[in-house]
């Protein structure tokens, strides 16, 4: 009897393994391109150039832009973040129907296409740069020192760099814009408190020739993740802090009215739409949405940027190197795994977003990276896979011109920056 109830239970624990493999067996997940991928497939296998590239939907940008327009309002700044559009014709799209001239740029080869560009933007470095990078970028400028350092408010973190900064104004014979970074609770560098102002302000003070006080900037992407309201503690002690940087400056008697107060970023720029503290609000990703920016604030804007990439060949059965027996149980375990794609390129920072159902990626390559799905999936060779980056900067230098669709058609091909000067 005991050998037999042994026995049993055996079998019982098997059968329950098995059911509960059943259960957690992955479910065929898998969908073609519905109507907005297939006319965008249908797009690039007639027009395209059959390599990867990076697009931009316009009607959906000009949508993310009045939202963002919309959110800042009209008593404030909107500053266009140049890291995440890396497009001359992009910003000046973006500008245009903004109706701003504000740029936050964070690269010195940038720096100077921008200066070029857009003789009359105003410009704020989003980090502080190296007195080397700073050096650089005047001796390349291909127009006056004197008229490009009246665009450009450098920013500084400690005395220390803005004494470097005022040794190079004077070597110069130009007078900089000095705009402060503020720690209001990342804690990523900046001034951490009211009274660290005054030994930056005693420096500029003391030598107006080369050095004028421009404002302050606080940058917060801390707030991120929280769905923080204006009223939530989080947002009031970023403003608290911020507040006490400009009191401390209202102190030593500067004209705070005519400071560039600068805060935000496409994650957090909606807690401030009821808040008159800070009058210069900047946003970039938020315009064309990858998707790190799916987040709380951004839920009225619209996936604007795509990876578009061939099928170069299709196998409708799993094909693995080594154990053959493995490519034969795999599909049976997960259904997602019943054909196989390889693409043009791969390895991006970006995730399939069609067809559906694509399963997560056997191994990975920069050239011909290959994607499973189920049999639901029904695409060809020389059908295209659609990728959402994760993130716009970086990502979008990686393809060459951007192409531009509008009303489902091609209408343009958009240069991006090169890294380098």
């Amino acid at each position: 009897m005991r050998r037999r109830s042994v026995i049993f239970s055996g079998l019982g624990l098997t059968l329950v393994a098995a059911l509960g493999a059943l259960f957690w067996r992955p479910k065929d997940l898998g969908e073609n391109h519905d109507n907005y991928f297939s006319a965008l497939n249908n797009l690039l296998k007639e027009k395209g150039p059959g390599r990867p590239v990076m697009m931009i939907d316009v009607d959906r940008m000009n949508h993310n832009i009045d939202q963002i327009s919309n959110s800042v309002g009209p008593e404030k700044t909107y500053r266009i973040v140049v890291k995440s559009l890396p497009s001359m014709d992009l910003l000046k799209h973006i500008m245009k129907r903004a109706n701003t001239n504000a740029l936050m740029v964070f690269h010195q080869p940038f720096l100077n296409a921008i200066v070029d560009a857009f003789p009359e933007a105003d410009i704020l470095m989003g980090k502080p740069m190296p007195i080397t990078a700073v050096a650089t970028f005047y001796n390349t400028l291909t127009r006056s020192a004197a008229a490009a350092s009246q665009q450009i408010q450098w920013l500084i973190d400690t005395p220390e760099r803005l004494i470097q900064y005022q040794q190079l104004a004077n070597k110069l014979g130009v007078t900089m814009r000095i705009n402060c970074e503020l720690d209001v609770g990342l804690h990523r560098g900046g001034l951490s408190t009211a009274q660290s102002l005054d030994a930056v302000l005693n420096i500029i003070d003391g030598d107006p020739e080369h050095l004028n006080f421009s404002g302050f900037m606080g940058y917060e992407p801390h707030l991120t993740g929280l769905k923080a309201k204006l009223e939530s503690p989080s947002v009031q002690s970023v403003l608290s802090i911020y507040q006490a940087f400009i009191d401390q400056a209202k102190a030593r008697g500067v004209d705070t009215e005519k400071l560039t107060l600068n805060g935000a970023g496409s994650h957090t720029l909606g807690i401030y739409e009821n808040d008159n503290l800070m009058n210069d609000l900047s946003a970039g990703s938020g315009i064309v949405k990858p998707m790190d920016f799916d987040t709380f604030y951004m839920k009225g804007n619209y996936p604007a940027l795509f990876i578009a990439t061939p099928i170069l060949k299709r196998y409708d059965e799993l094909k693995l190197p080594g154990d053959p027996a493995i490519a034969k149980l795999l599909p049976l375990w997960n259904p997602n795994m019943q054909r196989l794609y390889y693409i043009y390129g791969g390895y991006w920072k970006a995730k399939i977003v069609s067809p559906a159902g694509v399963a997560d990626p056997i191994y990975q390559s920069t050239n011909q990276s290959p994607i499973t799905t189920s049999n639901s999936v029904d695409l060809q060779i020389d059908d295209y896979i659609f990728l959402r980056p994760t993130q716009s900067e970086h990502v979008m230098l990686q393809f060459g011109d951007i192409l531009v669709v509008k009303g489902g058609e091609i209408i343009d091909n958009w240069p991006v920056f090169h890294q380098t000067g």
